[in-house]
Parts: structure tokens; C-alpha cells; sequence
């Protein structure tokens, strides 16, 4: 036996709590684990599949560019849904795409989040789907699995469940490794799959080879997963060594303004696209601030969304203040990164394909190491 690993040696006295540990947190975790891999897998490409199963909502005629006014969109999607409020407005940023807004609506007498779809060229409506219905119908598919990955249909308490999912399974990443490579002389050894068939040793191999292959992938995964579920938590952490501040609107003072306002969406754009560079990304409509929050492309977007928010008065439309997403401080760059890296954003089609291999990777793994404890247990 290697000194390193020697009954009396230090490295030999932890690990067995390194092995406790792992083998109590795989097994307790390993089912949750497996839903969330390969639900995250799915979403990583949310948006090529929805529009994939629902092309008469999220695809238009490829020539078709952004010609209709918001403003007359807006009117569309309240006639056709009574009551309809908006709260969120995606503008389409190339040919083919359709309007979409968020929202709420009353159905069946209780307000509902819908999301309304709308021709880019003369505001149209395409159509309209409810939120929040857990179903495996092609409408509501890829937000049923969204919605399992971020909350386990849980709510608030579900997203508490999952930040401290995140966090365990980063605490497992460093016990993983301190059981797959004892010795760093022997590193390169547990990169390989040895053995025949399914036998221990294979299936050992299998385990522990591909756990270490995706490492880098799955502890960024299981750190952004934390930090995008414990939102408050992990900020209140990072301020300790650096300042963290947050979007401009949260500290604007609460006004009675609500729809509609003195000043239009169309002109609240209108006065944005003459201050940035970059195209209109999406608007969020924030009545009790009083304002439109409207996103535009930055040259220092981290992902293919527009970070740059310029705030515009509903009242009498004066530019009520400007942040970029990647703040001003470390913990802020820290924090702008995270979804980026968690949905594989930052790096484009060759991201989101990494991600779904983590999530499918994490997958096998849960399972190999059930198997293999239920193996050794015989």
C-alpha cells in the first residue's frame, strides 16, 4: 500500500469520511440529481425546441422583420385576452421571429401567466398559451421541464431545495476527487476504464473515469445552480469581500402609475435606440416604479441576451437611469456570469451542447453509482 494512503497516514484517516460522505450524499441525492440533469440537458436548447413544436407561435415567414408598433401589439393582445397585463416584451432581433410578451390574464376567474405571440410585420396575433401547466403537451412541454428544473413544481420551497442540492453537490465534487485520485502520481489512472464486461472494476472505472472527464462542467454547473437558487444568500455571502449591487429599478420609489401611460412603449424605445448602439432587446414593464426597463446589446454582454437596461419614465418619458448587468465591482461580474455559464449562453451553440453533455454525463453518473453501491452491497 502507498504511504499516501497508509492506514496511519493523514490522507489514509479521511478517507473513509470522504467515502462516507459520498456514498451517503449519492444515494440521497442521486434521484433528484438524475431529474435535474436531464431536464437541464432539455432546456439547455429551450428555445430551438419550442420554436421546433411550436413553429405556428414562435416562427414567422423568414423575411419578415420588426415593422408593427409595440403599442398596436399591445392593443392585440388585450383584445384577444381580456385583461391581458404585460409585464415582460421580447422583441424579435432577427427575421423569423415572432413578438412575444409575458403576462398576466384573467381565466376562469383567477388571474394567469399567459404568454402572447404576434406577427412582427403588422401585430397579428398568432396565439397565446398559458404558463405554469404541467403538461407533456407540445405547447407546454420545454416550460413543464423548465419549470421541474429551477423549482421541482415546488414553488419557493423547491428552489430553496434545489440552491441546497447545489451546494452539497459541490461540497461532493472535492470529496469525489480526493476518493478517484489518492495519489496525483497515479492521476492519469483514473482517467481510464479497465475490466471486462460489467464486472467491479468496470464498472468502477465507469464511474469514476467520466466523473473526473466532466469535472470542470459539473462543478460549474453545481456552483452556478447554487448561486442562481440561493440569489439572496450567495450575494449577502460575496458582499463580505466585495460590493454587490442590483438592478437600478429595485431602488426607484414606488409610484400609483399604471396602464396606460403619458408616455408610450413605442416612445420609450424610441428614446432608448437614440442613446445605445445596439438593437432593442426586450422591454419590462414595471408599473409600480413607474417605468419601461429596456434592454438593448452591449458590446459587454456575456451571453446572447442584451444586458444594457435604460430606465424610462412612464410619466413625462426622461431617461431615468442606465446599469449594465456586469455592474461595476468583482462580486457583480461574478453574478452577471452565472445564468451565461449555467444554461452554456456565454459560449453559444457550443456551449449549450457542453452543458447537455454535463447534464447527461451527471445523469449516467447518478445511476452508475447506485449500481455500483447495490453491486458491492451484494
Amino acid at each position: 500500500m502507498p504511504a499516501s494512503t497508509a492506514p496511519g497516514s493523514r490522507a489514509g484517516r479521511i478517507r473513509p469520511i470522504l467515502r462516507l460522505w459520498h456514498r451517503a450524499f449519492g444515494l440521497t441525492a442521486a434521484l433528484w440529481l438524475l431529474l435535474l440533469a436531464l431536464t437541464g440537458s432539455a432546456i439547455a436548447f429551450y428555445d430551438e425546441l419550442d420554436r421546433w413544436l411550436n413553429a405556428d407561435l414562435r416562427q414567422v415567414d423568414v423575411a419578415t422583420t420588426m415593422t408593427t408598433s409595440v403599442e398596436g401589439a399591445l392593443h392585440t393582445a388585450g383584445a384577444a385576452l381580456p385583461g391581458f397585463v404585460p409585464r415582460y416584451i421580447d422583441l424579435p432581433n432577427r427575421p423569423g421571429e415572432s413578438l412575444s410578451m409575458l403576462g398576466s390574464a384573467p381565466l376562469r376567474g383567477e388571474t394567469r401567466a399567459v404568454q402572447v405571440f404576434l406577427h412582427p410585420a403588422d401585430g397579428s396575433l398568432l396565439g397565446w398559451r398559458q404558463l405554469e401547466q404541467v403538461s407533456l403537451h407540445p405547447r407546454h412541454l420545454m416550460d413543464t421541464l423548465y419549470v421541474i428544473h429551477t423549482e421541482l413544481l415546488l414553488h419557493e420551497t423547491g428552489v430553496w431545495l434545489i440552491g441546497l442540492l447545489a451546494l452539497l453537490w459541490l461540497v461532493d465534487h472535492f470529496a469525489a476527487v480526493g476518493l478517484a485520485v489518492p495519489r496525483l502520481a497515479a492521476a492519469w489512472e483514473a482517467l481510464l476504464v479497465r475490466g471486462r464486461g460489467l464486472n467491479l472494476r468496470r464498472l468502477y472505472d465507469l464511474h469514476r473515469a467520466p466523473s473526473l472527464w466532466l469535472w470542470p462542467l459539473t462543478a460549474t454547473l453545481a456552483l452556478t445552480g447554487w448561486c442562481l437558487s440561493w440569489y439572496v444568500e450567495t450575494r449577502a455571502l460575496a458582499g463580505l469581500v466585495s460590493p454587490v449591487s442590483s438592478r437600478l429599478h429595485e431602488a426607484f420609489p414606488d409610484v400609483a402609475a399604471t396602464l396606460p401611460a403619458g408616455t408610450s412603449i413605442d416612445a420609450a424605445i424610441a428614446t432608448v435606440r437614440r442613446q445605445v448602439d445596439g438593437d432593442i432587446d426586450t422591454v419590462l414593464v414595471i408599473p409600480r416604479k413607474g417605468a419601461w426597463g429596456v434592454r438593448s446589446f452591449d458590446a459587454r454582454d456575456v451571453d446572447d441576451f442584451g444586458r444594457l437596461w435604460t430606465y424610462v419614465s412612464m410619466d413625462d418619458g426622461r431617461v431615468l437611469g442606465q446599469r449594465h448587468d456586469i455592474g461595476s465591482s468583482a462580486a457583480d461580474a461574478f453574478f452577471a456570469w452565472q445564468y451565461p455559464l449555467h444554461s452554456g449562453r456565454a459560449f453559444g451553440t457550443a456551449g449549450k451542447v457542453l452543458v447537455a453533455i454535463a447534464g447527461l454525463g451527471t445523469a449516467s453518473l447518478c445511476i452508475s453509482g447506485v449500481w455500483l453501491w447495490w453491486r458491492r452491497r451484494r
